[in-house]
């Protein structure tokens, strides 16, 4: 208890000794108000402003419900869906919207690389500026340099001194606007804003637009507002609100225009496929109604129809069977020529080609590496360590998809022998049906598969051509750039806490300082 006692005393008669010393506590008081104050004066407004997103999968590009007759139910019945439901990985999307290149293009775009200030201001001149530099068109910026413009004009005249750290200091004289600043490293556009003004001093800096990029990843945030939502949450702060609406609603702007460029060119790589198929199996087509014709002229059949629908309602399920088959042998094989070409070793199966009966998913878990691998390169390029582990991946389950290729002709092979063993009794059985008639079904039969083969090859080719005009974009806003009606700085709470840390930290932190340096005097002069 005396030891309490003792500590209360020796605490209040610290505090009692530092109160001695109120003089250097209010002149601490007043030096932080006046700092405060010029603080919450100087220091500009800055506003949040935020945008609400939802990210949208692109549309599955599925052969279900062609609604084709025919072609409809060889589809069904070769189970050509396509790959799984597109659905969105929203990191993958997030990263995207926050690259180093998409945010480049905006900066680019909205000319945030030149930057412009008044004499003796630290703020930038966003909206306020009477000038602004552009860069000649097809001229390549440099992208490891600063230029410096220090622009004035008095009465028409126009002077402007031009430095940077890789060329020297230049000197250029206008009477009128636009003009050319020509540099060793590049040319620059010179030109009023809006209205013509006669007198002004503007100092403007170039700043490579990837350094810019990388300031402003940092002050802008992509966050996902739920986990089981595709909706993501934009925002960043800044004291020209004008500039972060810009930003925010271009980076959506070319967030879509970049996935529309990016889908649009798949599908016309899909059509191109599609194109050369569908002429192979026109000229295929041709050829066949051509052997008919004269194979029919040959053996004078006039009415074959009606000559054999005894023996057509007797196999009709069967040739059904048989025409099934040969048309999905065919489909396989087009995807085994498509594949072993080394041309299109990295490139997708086409969606059309897809074997939706695969247990395994093996092609769809194929396509899926090969769009990973296009996106990573995308986003970033082909050094990337990313793209060699997906190329890594992609090989070894290629053999797989080889695999699973033979397997399914062998397969096919197989149930079209049995079918046409079980075709050849039957007709066995039938002596007195011709020979000639047997080879004519032939070639009909042949006839129907390239008919069906063309039908399925022109409805997919004219669902990707009606996709390209009616492309879907991949983010829709739901609530376009806003800012928000309080400003988040200066906050005059913390420069009130600021206040009462440093009136009370500086003097205590000054006496406490002076007196141990005084004891340690203290202590050497009884010492010596």
């Amino acid at each position: 208890m005396e030891e309490k006692d003792n500590e209360t005393i020796g605490l209040k008669s610290i505090i009692v000794r530092y109160l001695l010393h109120w003089k250097l506590f209010l002149g601490a008081f007043l030096f932080s108000c006046i700092v405060g104050v010029l603080y919450l004066i100087f220091y500009p407004r800055t506003y949040e402003i935020k945008a609400v997103v939802e990210l949208q999968a692109p549309e599955s590009m599925s052969g279900a419900g062609l609604g084709l007759g025919e072609a409809a139910g060889l589809m069904k019945s070769f189970g050509l869906g396509g790959v799984s439901a597109s659905t969105i990985n929203m990191e993958d999307e997030i990263a995207e919207l926050s690259s180093n290149s998409l945010i480049n293009q905006v900066i680019t775009t909205l000319g945030l690389n030149f930057s412009y200030n008044k004499p003796y201001s630290f703020y930038n001149e966003y909206e306020k500026t009477p000038i602004v530099l552009s860069v000649e068109p097809g001229c390549i910026l440099p992208m490891d340099d600063i230029v410096h413009f220090d622009i004035k004009s008095s009465n028409g005249n126009i002077k402007v001194r031009v430095e940077s750290t890789k060329i020297k200091s230049q000197d250029f004289s206008f009477t009128t606007l636009p003009a050319k600043i020509v540099l060793s490293a590049c040319s620059f556009i010179l030109d009023y804003k809006k209205d013509k003004i006669s007198s002004f001093k503007i100092k403007a800096k170039y700043t490579p637009a990837s350094w810019v990029a990388e300031s402003l990843i940092n002050d802008l945030f992509i966050e996902e507002l739920s986990k089981s939502s595709n909706v993501v949450e934009m925002s960043c702060k800044d004291y020209e609100k004008n500039r972060a609406v810009n930003i925010i609603n271009k980076l959506i702007e070319l967030y879509n225009k970049q996935g529309v460029e990016y889908d649009k060119e798949e599908a016309y790589k899909s059509i191109a496929f599609l194109s050369g198929r569908i002429d192979s199996v026109t000229m295929a087509l041709s050829e066949t109604e051509i052997e008919i014709a004269k194979y029919k002229k040959l053996n004078k059949l006039t009415a074959v129809e009606t000559d054999v629908m005894f023996y057509s309602e007797q196999m009709k399920e069967l040739q059904m069977k048989l025409i099934e088959l040969e048309a999905q042998l065919n489909l396989v094989s087009m995807i085994d020529s498509f594949i072993q070409n080394p041309k299109n070793k990295y490139n997708l199966v086409p969606v059309l080609l897809s074997m939706g009966n695969e247990k395994d998913g093996i092609i769809s878990t194929y396509n899926e590496i090969l769009l990973e691998r296009a996106r990573v390169i995308q986003n970033s390029s082909i050094d990337n360590p990313l793209v060699g582990t997906l190329s890594e991946q992609a090989d070894n389950l290629r053999g797989s998809v080889y695999g699973t290729i033979r397997n399914t002709q062998e397969g096919l092979r197989l149930s079209l022998d049995d079918l046409k063993n079980k075709e050849t009794l039957l007709l066995g059985k039938m002596s007195d049906f011709p020979a000639q008639e047997y080879a004519y079904r032939q070639l009909i039969r042949q006839q129907e598969i390239y008919q069906g083969i063309y039908l399925i090859l022109l409805q997919k080719r004219e669902e990707l051509l009606m996709s390209i005009g009616h492309a879907k974009p991949k983010a829709r806003a739901l609530d376009q750039a806003f800012v928000l009606a309080k400003p988040v700085a200066p906050r005059k709470l913390f420069v009130a806490i600021g206040i009462f840390l440093f009136t009370l930290i500086i003097p205590v932190v000054y006496l406490f300082c002076r007196e141990q340096i005084h004891s340690l005097y203290s202590l050497y002069k009884e010492m010596k």
